[in-house]
C-alpha cells in the first residue's frame, strides 16, 4: 500500500476505500515519537493519548482532536504525499469546504520547516481576519509573507496591501515581541515599495503596524524620529485572541536606557605614553581607552594588554602583571602576535573599532581625538554585533559612530536606538560629565555609519530617507582593506543614493571621496 501513496500519485490514493487509508494514517501516527496535526490556517495540535480519535464512520474517514481550548474534526479525503516525518492529507471540512491537513512528528528535524511554514502561515490567515475587522469598506488586493529578496522582504512579516479609491494602506505585522527590533526596517522597506510602485495614481499611502500587545514601545519610540507625516503610521495592537485596536504611542511607556554615570580620563606617565605612541604605529593594533579609566591594548581587535590604575597586565586568555616600565616585554608580544596573525580568529567589529578611533580625524577633520568613547549606554535585553562609539567636534557638538564591517539590512535602525537613546540623555546634560572642559551644544547629535563601502546593504537608504530631518545622519564608506590603512572612500548624507544608481532598490555604485567634504559643508 506504501506505494500507492507516492508523491504525485494523489489519484490512486483518492480511489482507496475509508478503510485503506485508516490503516495507512493510523501506522503512520504509531511510528511518530511525537504526533501532530496541522492544519493550514490554524496552528499544530499535538495527537495525545486520550486526545484524538481517527476512525470511520459510515464510510468516511474521520479525525476528531479535542484539546482544553480547541477542537478539530475534519473528513479526510485522500493521501497526497508522504515524506519524513509528514504525511499530507486532503480533506473536507463541514459543508464540503476543501482544505489540507498534515500529519507530523515533531520529534523529526525534517518536519521543522514543515512546522515554521504552517506556523506563518497561521498567522498569516489571522492578519488577514484582523485587516477585515480593522478597514471595513477597504479591498484587500494583496497579502503575502513570501520571501522576496530583491526587495529585501522578509516571510517572517506578512504584509498586505489596502485600497479605497486612491488611497492605499501599506500594513504589516509582527507575530510575536521577541521580533520587534527588526520588525520596523521591513516595514519602511513595503511602505517604500508601494509608494514607488502606485505612482502618481494615489493621492496617498499610509502606513499601520501591527504588532502584539506585549510590544510596541520600540517601535512607538523610533516612530517618533521618523518622517511621521510622510508615513503616516498607525500603531495597532492585537491579542492573543485576535482582537485588535489602534493606540497612542505616546502610551506606550518610557525608553528604557542607561549611562554610565562616571567617567575616569586615564593619566598616564611619559614612559607609558610613549609605549602607546610606538605600539600605535604597528599594523593591526588599535589603543582603546575606556570610561573606567583602563586601556585596552588590542591586535586585529583582540585584547592582548591592559592598563589598569598604572597597572600593566599582558596575555590573551588570561593575563599577568608585569613589572613596570618593563615595556620591552609587550613589544616583543605584540612581534609575536604579528607572526602567528594567521592563527588567529580576529573580532572584526572591535578590529574596526580600533582602526576608526585611529582615523577619527579622516572620518571628519571636525572631530576631536580625544576622548571618544564605546559603551557609554546599555541596552539591555538586546544583543548587538555592532560597536558604538560617541565622539565630539570641537564646536562641541556630539557625534554618535555606528560600526558595521558587514552587510546589515538594520544597521539603520540599530543606529537609530543609539542616536535617541544619547538624545535623552543629552537634553537632560546627563553626559557633560564624559567630555570635561567642553561645553555641549543643544544640537541633536550627528549619526554617522561606518562601514567598508561595499558592505552597506541596498537597503539602508530607503530606511534613512525617512529618517526625522532632525536627524543629521551621514554614510562613511571606508576602503575594503581597511585593516592596513583606513581611508574614506564614501560619504553620502541622508537617504542620497549613489551617482547613476537608477532604483532605490539596487546595489549602491560608488563614488569618489573627496578631500575636505566635509570643510567645504562647514
Amino acid at each position: 500500500m506504501a506505494n500507492s501513496y507516492h508523491k504525485g500519485n494523489t489519484h490512486s490514493a483518492q480511489a482507496q476505500s475509508a478503510d485503506e487509508l485508516f490503516v495507512y494514517i493510523d501506522a503512520f501516527i504509531r511510528s511518530c515519537r511525537s504526533p501532530a496535526v496541522l492544519e493550514y490556517g490554524e496552528q499544530v495540535m499535538p495527537l495525545r493519548t486520550g486526545e484524538f480519535a481517527l476512525e470511520v464512520r459510515g464510510n468516511r474517514l474521520w479525525i476528531d482532536v479535542w484539546h482544553e481550548n480547541r477542537s478539530l474534526s475534519r473528513r479526510i479525503v485522500a493521501i497526497e504525499e508522504r515524506a519524513t516525518g509528514t504525511l499530507d492529507c486532503s480533506i473536507h471540512r463541514f459543508g464540503g469546504a476543501p482544505g489540507k491537513i498534515s500529519f507530523l512528528d515533531l520529534d523529526r528535524p525534517q518536519t521543522a520547516h514543515r512546522t515554521l511554514s504552517g506556523s506563518r502561515h497561521n498567522f498569516g490567515e489571522q492578519f488577514r481576519r484582523m485587516l477585515h475587522r480593522q478597514f471595513p469598506g477597504w479591498e484587500l488586493r494583496s497579502l503575502s509573507a513570501a520571501m522576496d529578496l530583491q526587495r529585501s522582504f522578509s516571510p517572517l512579516f506578512p504584509r498586505a496591501r489596502l485600497t479605497r479609491g486612491q488611497h492605499q494602506i501599506a500594513a504589516m505585522a509582527c507575530p510575536d515581541a521577541i521580533h520587534e527590533p527588526a520588525f520596523l526596517t521591513f516595514a519602511v522597506l513595503w511602505f517604500a515599495y508601494l509608494g514607488e510602485r502606485a505612482g502618481s495614481r494615489m493621492l496617498s499611502t499610509r502606513l499601520h503596524l501591527f504588532l502584539p500587545e506585549s510590544a510596541g514601545s520600540l517601535t512607538a519610540h523610533r516612530l517618533h524620529w521618523m518622517a511621521g507625516r510622510e508615513l503616516g503610521a498607525k500603531l495597532i495592537l492585537f491579542n492573543a485572541d485576535g482582537s485588535a485596536g489602534e493606540v497612542d504611542p505616546n502610551d506606550l511607556g518610557n525608553l528604557d536606557t542607561a549611562v554610565q554615570s562616571r567617567y575616569k580620563s586615564p593619566h598616564l606617565s611619559p614612559e607609558t605614553h610613549d609605549l602607546l605612541r610606538k605600539l600605535a604605529l604597528r599594523d593591526g593594533i588599535g589603543i582603546c581607552p575606556e570610561l573606567s579609566g583602563c586601556i585596552g591594548i588590542r591586535f586585529r581587535g583582540i585584547e592582548f594588554a591592559r592598563i589598569e590604575e598604572g597597572r600593566l597586565c599582558l596575555g590573551l586568555e588570561s593575563k599577568q602583571e608585569i613589572a613596570p616600565g618593563d615595556f620591552a616585554r609587550v613589544e616583543t608580544f605584540a612581534e609575536q602576535l604579528a607572526l602567528v596573525a594567521p592563527e588567529l580568529t580576529p573580532e572584526p567589529e572591535h578590529w574596526l573599532e580600533s582602526a576608526v578611533r585611529s582615523h577619527i580625524t579622516a572620518l571628519d577633520p571636525t572631530l576631536r581625538a580625544i576622548p571618544v568613547h564605546s559603551q557609554v549606554l546599555s541596552l539591555s535585553g538586546r544583543d548587538r554585533d555592532s560597536i558604538d562609539l560617541l565622539g565630539i567636534s570641537y564646536s562641541g557638538q556630539l557625534t554618535v559612530m555606528e560600526l558595521k564591517t558587514t552587510e546589515d539590512i538594520h544597521l539603520p535602525m540599530q543606529a537609530l536606538d543609539y542616536w535617541m537613546r544619547v538624545t535623552w540623555h543629552a537634553q537632560r546634560s546627563e553626559l557633560d560629565h564624559l567630555f570635561p572642559g567642553v561645553p555641549l551644544l543643544p544640537d541633536p547629535p550627528r549619526l554617522l555609519l561606518v562601514a567598508p563601502a561595499i558592505s552597506f546593504h541596498s537597503a539602508n537608504q530607503t530606511v534613512l530617507r525617512h529618517f526625522s530631518p532632525t536627524i543629521d545622519v551621514e554614510r562613511i564608506g571606508i576602503n575594503s582593506d581597511w585593516q592596513t590603512n583606513l581611508k574614506v572612500v564614501l560619504r553620502l548624507s541622508r537617504g542620497d543614493q549613489p551617482q547613476s544608481q537608477e532604483s532605490s532598490y539596487g546595489r549602491p555604485k560608488l563614488i569618489p571621496h573627496q578631500e575636505g567634504h566635509r570643510q567645504s559643508e562647514s
